[in-house]
Order: structure tokens, then sequence, then C-alpha cells
């Protein structure tokens, strides 16, 4: 069942932001006492901050002082390059799967959700062929794939919440089965690096930008803040009928969000989350939210 509210720090996500602010320093910088400084300061922040908190600000504001600190604005720019062409190299396989399917439309949310994988929040290290064989494969821990179809039948526009680099490879497999249900989809990135999330460097070289409109959230937050986020993206989110959100992070941030339908696919990375959910760490899921 979806969580209530929406997440608030854990005293388990003390040590993986830490260890993300090591990792994100280190490839910045080869200068140790510029990423001890950045530690430093992400633990100062954390010992005065308020940790009753949501989860994704607080988790930004951690990114943001390691971009400030280094003056490096995108610390995972190469990984992130190195997982697009990786993932690009998949997209024949991966359509070809969705094609043979007997079911197209689920085939081609799990191979969304199979690309949520390329996630550098839990690790910056990850076999893709091995593992998206794997969760291609896999059963889905939550399937509410019936309810989505029934929704989109009776939605006009879509938006859909990118994740990550490299994922929105596919991420294009999916949205090129959802214009097949007569319906519009605004696919939203982020306005400025933040880890690997997509920008719209990421929607281009994807190949998304030629089949359907892109809008930025107008910021670089980790999940989506609203206070943050830019008018035209308020707007899209308003004025869609239904939302396909990819990711932790997102759901973090919009599990408790009543007033749109929004349906949540991601890979359950960590027991925070595997909690919140009822289900397995490593699960792949389709939650419907109470909207």
């Amino acid at each position: 069942m979806v969580g209530d509210m929406i997440l608030k720090v854990n005293l388990n996500c003390i040590p993986c932001m830490l260890r993300q602010v090591l990792e994100a320093s280190k490839m910045s910088s080869h200068d140790q006492l510029l990423q001890e400084k950045c530690v430093r300061e992400v633990m100062a922040y954390l010992f005065s901050e308020e940790w009753n908190k949501d989860l994704p600000e607080v988790a930004s504001n951690v990114h943001r002082i390691v971009k400030r600190v280094t003056g490096n604005f995108d610390p995972y720019a190469q990984l992130k390059d190195m997982y697009n062409r990786r993932a690009l190299e998949f997209y024949p396989k991966l359509k070809f799967i969705v094609e043979k399917s007997n079911d197209p439309l689920l085939a081609a949310a799990k191979i969304a959700i199979a690309g949520n994988v390329i996630d550098f929040g839990p690790k910056v290290e990850i076999d893709l062929e091995r593992e998206v064989e794997c969760l291609v494969d896999s059963e889905l821990a939550v399937n509410d794939i019936d309810k989505l179809q029934n929704s989109l039948a009776k939605s006009r526009k879509i938006l859909y919440l990118a994740d990550n680099a490299g994922e929105t490879v596919f991420d294009r497999i999916l949205v090129e089965e959802l214009l097949k249900q007569n319906v519009r989809v605004v696919y939203a990135v982020k306005g400025a690096p933040i880890i690997n999330d997509a920008t719209l460097y990421d929607a281009e070289f994807a190949g998304i930008t030629s089949l359907t409109k892109i809008v930025s959230t107008g910021t670089d937050s980790i999940g989506i803040i609203f206070k943050e986020c830019s008018d035209e993206f308020l707007r899209e989110f308003q004025d869609s009928d239904l939302v396909i959100s990819k990711g932790q992070a997102n759901y973090e941030s919009l599990n408790d969000v009543r007033s749109k339908q929004i349906f949540f696919l991601l890979k359950i990375k960590c027991p925070v989350i595997a909690e919140n959910i009822n289900a397995k760490t490593g699960s792949l899921v389709i939650i419907r939210s109470k909207g």
C-alpha cells in the first residue's frame, strides 16, 4: 500500500547521504582537502537541520553543497554520458521484446522500471546488461498495470516524470507505447544536473525530443519540490489527467498527493522505501496512488 505522507529523513538516510557526498566529491576533485571540506560542510548542515523535513528537500540541499564547494555543477557528467551510450545499445533488443509481447504495455512498463537500475544514489558501479536481463524477466511485487490501462482509456494527457540519465532510453520504449493509446505525453526532466537525474540533454540523447514535448521542472531538486518548480511545469502537472512517476525520489516526493492520479514505476533500492511500500528491497513495482 502506498504510504500516507511524504517521506521524512530517516536515520538510515544519513549514512547513505554521506556516502553519496564522498563519491560525488571524489568525482569532482582529486584534492583530498576539498573532499574533506565537502563532507564536513554536509555534516554541519545535517547537524543543524531539522530531520522532520521532507527527505527530497534535505537530499537536494546535500548535493547542492557538494556542487557549491567543489565548483563542479555536474559531478556525475562522465558517468551519465557513459550510461547514456550503453543504454542506447539496448534499444533495439528492448523494442523487439515489446513488439513480440502479448501485453505490450506491461512489457514496456517493466522495461522502463528495469532502466531504473541506473541510479547512482545507491551505487555508482552497475552491471547494466546483467541487471537489465534479470529485471525484465522478473515478476512485479506490486502490479497495478490493469488500473493503469483503465486510466489511460480515460485520459487525454499524461505527464511522465523522468528519473535518471540512461534510464531515459528505457523510458522511450514506454513513451512510444503510451503514444499508441491515443494520449498526449509530456516528458518532464530536471532543469539542472543533480546526481544522475535526467536533463534535457539526456532526453535528446535518448530520442524522446523527437517523439513528444519536453518540459523542465525548472530546478535541480531531487524528486519534485513544488515550491521550487517552474510555472510551466506546475501548469503541465495541473493540466495532466494522469502522472507516470519514475524512481524512488519522485515517489518520496509525491506519494502523499491526493489531487492527482499518479502511477509510480520503480525498483525499490533501500529498506526505507521497502517498508513504506510493504515490498522487498530489489522489487519492481507499479503502484497507483490514492489520488
